[in-house]
């Protein structure tokens, strides 16, 4: 923290008094000389309310902005300004491309990189903003879980952390690089919680903040290329903390809102006071209630009565005061500049504005909202030209700022710009609305409406730059005054702008006597509509009933339509059923008949133990048999059930044709068939897959080729490579070719159907379940495969299996297929 400058003299020895006193006159030419030094490059980034106008030839405004121009006061910097999102003038800061940057929370990691300053640039909390219109999430945390939460890549982001850790919320963090790419997520709806500054709303519609979720200092930072601005800024600060204690206060609620305080003087206001002996304060005349000249030749309004009273509340006394009235700003401006005023009153357009005049604004003397007085149907496109006081250049400013595709018309007083709204000359002009409602209310002008602007526009005093103890000692004198006095000297004023005769009161409130005339009228008209409305309500909620029920009718209906679908499904069920078992009986009875009959042939040939033998190897092929039927069933029931999961291994492919080759040779022996291998440009010849599966998919093909291949028919098996885009994985193709029996176009349709065969096996003397195939169909799925089948009666069928397989990270011994 750093120390207060009255406390820091109280401990001096009083021998040192007179150095530091030196050292203070030393440290007031401070900013004359930095006067003459190379421009300090500010990195000037947009976020709303902080800091507004990044772009060349814009407005610049908002809190940062006021702040540069503070710390200008006390350091004599001249700004040179650098544009671009806050990631890209980070990056600027580090390597020394920009000199300043605000906005910094402190980092560790940032320490040493950049050049943080003693005192923070002023305080902010975190908070939470959601979508008005989103009620699933509340202040509890924990409705945050699973949603978008967006917020900028800074301290903010940690801070958000380990608040969502805290309470155990597990949302997704959105990371944006700088604020404008952020505010338009959240306008955009990309994100559904938006993470900000302040309450983060910022006058939104449709906002809601949630909550508060951390908070931090955050500093106006330099870059590490330029120590001494690092010892400027602190020198400045420290001043500007001993000078006004409350400014980062105030500055912050001036936005955030605003509120001012007062204090006791500074050294800068002591030497203008001394130096003082005269004050002359221009004005602006007829713009009352602010500022005017009387019959007398006598300045009147606000600026009359408030400069006086500031010196009588300070109690400064010798310095006469003198004032001077202007028919048009711009001179009062150019007057203050080459010193022929000390004060100009009002000033207004914001501080870019005052810059480019080469002003101080002070505080707000006197806030209010503008006016747009219109006639006719407002709708904001019709604004399309105003009537502005070529006298006034704080209207230009305005209507500059808020419509900048108006065209402007300049009149040479208010009046006229009225006059022109009315004649439908230009659209609109702007009245403050201190001052509107008593011009208005003059019958000439009872044609004109108002629409009434949002945020209010302060008048203030302005002073030339250099002029630093006059500003500092308006400001407090201000301050000392207060809001509520100055507004109401402003109201008192304001009342006496126009005084309303008899005929005129009766002019404007005509209507509203012709309404309490017609209002005895429009009652008994009332009792009459009354009785005509009970009717048509009772007409419509008959009308309405009738709907309902035909809606019911409507309902119930479907209803019934939907359990005659429902029956038709499940007597569909139980036929299929029906067919399964008869066939699955007659298949599993076959089996069954030949292990009971050889059973009871060895039982009563147990002397001839060669003929046993060849009884007990065919019961053990029976039971095979069967075995295989309930398998199939068992494994159908798990596929359907979602049982059967896949289990990766390492496949080396050489190993695997082995292993089908010898498992089938004896049935391919047994029928005399012709079988052989074939492989194509095989690259890779270790995989990882299911090993289990993928052989039962290739078994059950070439199980079924065999079966239904006449004795001495051929086999063919053929595995290729082919080319593949996906990284690490490679595309087998796996071909089963026989010249059997073939299938119908009938039955390629259901092949891969459960329960479905060519011709039952009483028919076709071929045993078989006619899951095969529907089981086969179901692993390929499961290893994101395709199978297809290619077939004509009498010609024999082809199998083509295609599937993407992992590429193992080890590679066996080559070896041949």
């Amino acid at each position: 923290m750093a120390l207060d400058f009255s406390q820091f003299i109280r401990r001096l020895p009083p021998a040192l008094h007179l150095l530091a006193a030196c050292w203070l006159l030393c440290a007031q030419a401070v900013p004359a000389l930095a006067e003459h030094g190379a421009p300090v490059r500010v990195g000037y980034y947009e976020n709303e309310v902080f800091q507004e106008g990044a772009a060349p030839g814009a407005v610049r405004k908002g809190y940062a902005y006021e702040y540069y121009r503070k710390l200008a006061e006390y350091t004599g910097w001249k700004y040179e300004y650098v544009y671009g999102p806050f990631g890209e003038l980070y990056e600027k800061l580090l390597k020394g491309e920009i000199d300043l940057l605000a906005g910094l929370a402190w980092r560790e990691d940032r320490k040493g990189r950049i050049g943080y300053p003693e005192t923070p640039m002023g305080s902010e909390t975190y908070s939470l903003v959601k979508h008005e219109n989103d009620e699933s999430i509340t202040a509890e945390p924990s409705t945050m879980s699973g949603r978008k939460i967006g917020v900028l890549d800074s301290a903010v982001a940690g801070a958000l952390a380990k608040y969502l850790a805290m309470h155990g919320v597990k949302a997704k963090i959105v990371t944006f690089k700088d604020y404008t790419a952020l505010y338009e997520a959240f306008d955009g709806g990309q994100v559904d919680v938006l993470a900000a500054e302040g309450d983060g709303a910022y006058g939104r519609k449709q906002a809601e903040v949630l909550c508060a979720f951390g908070a931090s200092d955050y500093y106006l930072c330099t870059s590490i290329a330029r120590p001494e601005l690092l010892d400027e800024l602190n020198s400045a600060q420290t001043r500007l903390q001993a000078d006004e204690p409350h400014y980062v206060h105030s500055l912050r609620m001036k936005y955030y809102p605003i509120s001012l305080s007062s204090r006791a003087f500074s050294v800068e206001e002591v030497a203008w006071m001394r130096s003082c002996k005269s004050l002359k304060v221009g004005y602006l005349d007829h713009y009352m209630p602010y500022s005017d000249t009387d019959g007398q030749g006598r300045a009147t309004g606000v600026v009359a009565d408030i400069v006086p009273k500031i010196l009588q509340e300070l109690g400064v006394e010798g310095i006469k005061v003198a004032f001077q009235g202007y028919d048009s700003y711009d001179k009062m401006v150019e007057d203050i500049g080459r010193g022929a005023i000390d004060i100009a009153f009002p000033i207004g357009g914001g501080a870019y504005y005052a810059e480019e005049s080469g002003i101080y604004q002070s505080r707000p003397v006197v806030s209010s909202t503008i006016d747009i007085v219109y006639r006719g149907e407002h709708r904001a496109g019709n604004l399309e030209s105003f009537a502005l006081n070529a006298g006034n250049r704080m209207q230009h400013y305005y209507v500059k700022a808020h419509f900048p595709k108006a065209r402007l018309e300049f009149y040479p007083s208010t009046e006229e710009c009225l006059k022109a709204v009315i004649a439908g000359k230009v659209s609109a002009t702007t009245l403050n609305s201190l001052r509107a409602k008593e011009i208005l209310r003059r019958s000439t002008f009872s044609q004109l409406a108002v629409w009434q602007m949002k945020d209010p526009v302060p008048r203030c005093f302005g002073v030339r730059f250099g002029n630093e103890g006059l500003l500092k000692f308006l400001n407090r004198g201000l301050g000392v005054l207060g809001e509520s006095y100055l507004q109401e000297l402003a109201s008192r004023h304001a009342n006496a702008l126009y005084a309303l005769t008899l005929a005129e009161l009766f002019n404007n409130y005509k209507e509203e006597i012709a309404g309490a005339v017609l209002a005895v009228v429009l009652l008994v008209i009332g009792f009459l509509v009354r009785d005509v409305r009970r009717s048509r309500e009772e007409a419509l909620a008959k009308e309405l009933a009738r709907r309902e029920l035909e809606e019911k009718n409507r309902m119930l209906a479907e209803s019934q339509d939907a359990l005659s679908d429902a029956l038709n499904k499940a007597e569909a069920a139980n036929r299929a059923k029906t067919v399964f078992l008869n066939n699955m009986s007659h298949d599993m009875r076959t089996p069954m008949n030949a292990i009971v009959g050889f059973t009871a042939l060895a039982v009563e040939r147990l002397d001839n133990a060669a003929l046993v033998k060849d009884y007990l190897s065919k019961i053990a092929l029976s039971s095979q048999h069967l075995l295989s039927l309930i398998n199939d069933v068992l494994d159908m029931s798990r596929i359907e059930s979602g049982k059967v999961t896949l289990e990766e291994s390492e496949i080396h492919l050489p190993a695997l044709v082995r292993e089908l080759q010898a498992i089938i040779q004896a049935n391919v022996s047994a029928k005399r068939l012709e079988f052989t291998v074939d492989v194509q440009d095989i690259a890779h010849e270790d995989i990882v897959a299911d090993k289990l599966r993928l052989n039962q998919v290739l078994l059950n093909i070439l199980s079924n080729a065999i079966k239904f291949t006449p004795e001495g028919g051929a086999v063919s098996f053929r595995i290729a490579e082919l080319p593949s885009d996906a990284e690490g994985r490679a595309l087998f193709e796996f071909r089963i070719k026989d010249n059997g029996i073939g299938m119908s176009e009938e039955f390629k349709k259901t092949i891969f159907q459960a329960f479905t065969r060519e011709r039952t096996s009483t028919v076709s003397g071929i045993q078989g379940t006619g899951l095969g195939m529907a089981i086969t169909k179901n692993i390929v799925d499961m290893m994101g495969g395709e199978i297809a089948v290619q077939s004509e009666e009498g010609k024999g069928t082809e199998f083509v299996v295609s599937l993407h397989c992992k590429l193992s990270g080890t590679q066996a011994e080559p070896q041949p297929l």
